[in-house]
């Protein structure tokens, strides 16, 4: 690696670190090129060449937050032999949960109030968050051969995806709508209940966030691959 390209990447981790921080103890109305450029002792003029404004220091948060996740989801994934399905299922799901509990502000930026000017990328190729959706796509594949079938939308009802060809050809595999449906509810629902522990929704008297999560993960395993042999 060059000087040049070893400097840029030395002052992007710099400019990640004091962002997240930023965002940790002030939220996003601390989170500002100004702010950031303060904090590393330069003047803003010096942060351009990196971040131009404030929507791209965001957009740079957001995309690091999501490969990072992406990161730990797929390696719990990968650590499970790819025959256990369901292993596969509960990899996936208690990594979220652990990297949310690790990360809680980096969750709100990328699970949370939708950021006012901030764009996502327009090809969906480079978005980080594909990477979570290839993955699911991939163990929908696999369960499928297994003879795994769920069924969720009404037969022959209008595509619920209309997306999921495009999708589908980003990974080179094939999965019916129905399988994609069900991977999609089971993470949705998964979500959903990490938004409400994060935000405190349900009021932490009212739920063993532990034990629910824990429930949640089993309901979405038997929404997706049925109840298991032995129950």
């Amino acid at each position: 690696m060059s000087t040049r390209a070893e400097r840029r990447d030395t002052t992007e981790a710099a400019i990640l670190t004091v962002a997240r921080r930023l965002l940790a103890e002030g939220g996003l109305e601390a989170l500002t090129v100004r702010g950031v450029a303060r904090e590393l002792s330069v003047a803003p003029s010096g942060l351009y060449r990196y971040v131009r404004s404030r929507q791209e220091l965001v957009g740079l948060l957001i995309s690091h937050a999501y490969a990072d996740l992406a990161d730990e989801v797929e390696a719990a994934h990968d650590d499970v032999a790819p025959e256990d399905l369901r292993g596969r299922w509960r990899a996936f799901a208690y990594a979220l949960r652990a990297w949310m509990l690790a990360h809680p502000h980096d969750w709100m930026l990328i699970q949370g109030i939708p950021i006012p000017g901030y764009q996502a990328p327009a090809d969906p190729a480079v978005l980080p968050t594909m990477r979570l959706h290839l993955l699911l796509i991939r163990l929908g594949a696999d369960a499928e051969a297994a003879g795994v079938c769920p069924h969720v939308s009404a037969s022959g009802s209008a595509p619920a995806i209309p997306g999921l060809p495009s999708l589908l050809a980003l990974s080179g595999l094939q999965i019916s709508e129905q399988t994609a449906l069900a991977g999609m509810a089971g993470w949705h629902l998964l979500g959903g209940v990490l938004y409400s522990e994060v935000f405190q929704l349900a009021g932490n008297e009212l739920t063993d966030h532990d034990r629910y999560y824990d429930a949640m993960v089993a309901a979405s395993e038997r929404l997706i691959f049925g109840d298991a042999p032995d129950d």
